[in-house]
C-alpha cells in the first residue's frame, strides 16, 4: 500500500492527463486541491469522474492546519495560471517558488507542466541540485524532457520535430487545447492584443485584418502559412464536448480540420510520469 504525500504543481493545460491517472488509480487516495482561483476546471472533472476531493487555502497547508496521515496515500494539488505558458521567466519563478514551498509538507513532487520557452530548465534536475525531495515531469521513453502540452501528448521533442514535417502549416489542437482556447490564446496575446488595438481602419484595409482578437489571430495564421487544424486526439478530456470545442476553434481561425493518423497521439509520458512520482513514496 502506498503511503506518504505527493505534491503536483499542475498547468490547467494538463489536468486532463492528471485526472485520466487518477481515475485509472484504484489505490485508496486523499486528493487535497489547493484553492486559489486556478482550481476550477480540474475540480469539475474530478466531481464528474466521481472522485472525491476536498479544497483548503495555501495558507492552511503552509500553517500546518491541514493535517495529513501519512500512513495513507495523499495527494496536495496546486494548479498554476494558465497564462504563465506566455511568460517563461515568470513560470520559472512561480514554479520554483512553489517547488521550495512545498518541501516541509510532501515527500515528491510531480510537476504537470510543460517548460513553455525554458528550453534548458530541467525542474527535476534543478530540485536535486537544490536538495529537494524527489520530483518527476513529462519525458518521452528514452528519458528527453517533453517542453510544452503537445510534446506531453505525442511523447516528446524528436517526435514533435517528426509531427511537424509531417503537417507544417498546421494548429496542433487536443482535446484541452479545444476545450481552453479562449484562455490560452487571450494569454498568448497580451502584446498583440495591445498592437490589434492600435490599428487604424486605413490599415487594416491595407494589411487585410478583419476586426477583433479573432481577425488578428487569422491574419497571424495566415503568415504563417496555416491552413489546417490537426486534430490530435489523446483519448482522454471532454469526450463529449470535443467535437463541438473543436468546431468553434475552426469557426475562430478559419482553419480546416484534418485528424492526425493513427499513432500520433500517446498516454506514455502520462502513465510514466505518474507510476514515478508513486514509485517516490513508501
Amino acid at each position: 500500500m502506498i503511503s506518504g504525500i505527493l505534491g503536483m504543481i499542475v498547468c490547467p493545460m494538463v489536468d486532463d492527463n492528471l485526472v485520466y491517472s487518477l481515475v485509472k488509480d484504484d489505490e485508496p487516495k486523499r486528493i487535497v486541491i489547493v484553492a486559489n482561483g486556478n482550481e476550477g476546471s480540474v475540480a469539475t472533472k474530478l466531481s464528474k469522474a466521481g472522485v472525491p476531493y476536498e479544497t483548503v487555502s495555501w495558507d492552511d497547508v503552509l500553517s500546518g492546519s491541514v493535517v495529513f496521515d501519512t500512513g495513507m496515500y495523499n495527494l496536495i494539488l496546486y494548479m498554476i495560471d494558465l497564462g504563465l505558458h506566455s511568460r517563461p521567466d515568470e513560470l520559472k519563478r512561480v514554479v520554483e517558488g512553489l517547488t521550495g514551498e512545498m518541501q516541509p509538507y510532501v515527500d515528491a513532487i510531480g510537476f504537470y507542466l510543460g517548460t513553455c520557452g525554458n528550453y534548458e530548465w530541467n525542474i527535476p534536475a534543478w530540485s536535486d541540485g537544490m536538495g529537494y525531495k524527489p520530483s518527476a515531469m513529462f519525458c518521452d521513453r528514452n528519458g528527453c524532457l517533453c517542453h510544452d502540452c503537445v510534446g506531453i501528448n505525442i511523447a516528446g521533442g524528436p517526435r514533435y520535430n517528426e509531427l511537424q514535417s509531417a503537417y507544417m502549416g498546421h494548429l496542433y489542437v487536443f482535446p484541452a487545447m479545444a476545450t481552453n482556447y479562449d484562455e490560452f490564446m487571450e494569454a498568448d496575446q497580451a502584446e498583440a492584443a495591445a498592437t490589434e488595438a492600435s490599428l487604424t481602419d486605413e490599415m487594416r484595409e491595407v494589411l487585410g485584418i478583419e476586426p477583433g482578437r479573432d481577425g488578428y489571430m487569422r491574419w497571424l495564421l495566415s503568415l504563417g502559412g496555416y491552413e489546417y487544424i490537426l486534430k490530435i486526439d489523446t483519448g482522454i478530456g471532454d469526450r463529449e464536448n470535443f467535437e463541438a470545442d473543436l468546431q468553434k476553434v475552426a469557426a475562430k481561425t478559419h482553419l480546416k480540420i484534418k485528424e492526425a493518423e493513427e499513432g500520433w497521439a500517446t498516454l506514455q509520458p502520462t502513465d510514466d510520469l505518474y507510476a514515478k512520482c508513486k514509485s517516490f513514496l513508501n
